[in-house]
């Protein structure tokens, strides 16, 4: 969630603000995080004035910006449009191989775990348990723009699959 007073640039700006980061260090920072989710021309825009995958990719910029140890993304590209979620993926793709970061992704749907998780947990309905934990080194793969080309993957469609019959039973 962006704040809508501010703009993009103040939005990703805030946390090092509130750190007390110098603002020549700060503006270096949100320039390079800006840059790498491809806003730079989008800074002095408010929020209002963004599709939703460029807000969340502005929001991506400012979690990024203040340098987290972990990630967390809860359901992230559930409201936005077929063409757009593939996008995002794509962008944390990137992210995670620029960065190195943890992120730990929460979604519901198989496909984009599949497409994004090196480590995916199943877990059962209520009460949520452990299912099973699958390994899966796709994500390593993917080039950009290419990810519709794994889905016909053998071991892409075996595992989604597997995961969707241990959510069904």
């Amino acid at each position: 969630m962006l704040y809508p007073w501010l703009n993009i640039e103040e939005n990703v700006e805030f946390g090092l603000k509130m750190r007390k980061i110098p603002t020549k260090e700060r503006r270096e920072i949100v320039d390079h995080y800006l840059k790498m989710v491809g806003l730079s021309q989008f800074k002095k825009s408010a929020s209002y004035e963004l599709s939703g995958g460029m807000k969340q990719r502005a929001s991506i910029a400012r979690v990024l910006a203040n340098d987290p140890r972990i990630v967390l993304m809860d359901e992230p590209f559930g409201a936005l449009d077929a063409m757009t979620k593939e996008q995002m993926q794509d962008n944390i793709r990137n992210i995670w191989r620029e960065t190195h970061k943890t992120i730990f992704f929460i979604t519901h749907d198989v496909e984009e775990a599949l497409l994004l998780g090196t480590h995916i947990i199943v877990l059962s309905s209520r009460p949520g348990r452990i299912i099973k934990e699958i390994y899966s080194d796709l994500p390593y793969k993917i080039e950009e723009g290419k990810s519709r080309m794994y889905r016909a993957e053998p071991d892409f469609v075996k595992k989604r699959e597997e995961i969707i019959s241990l959510i069904s039973s």
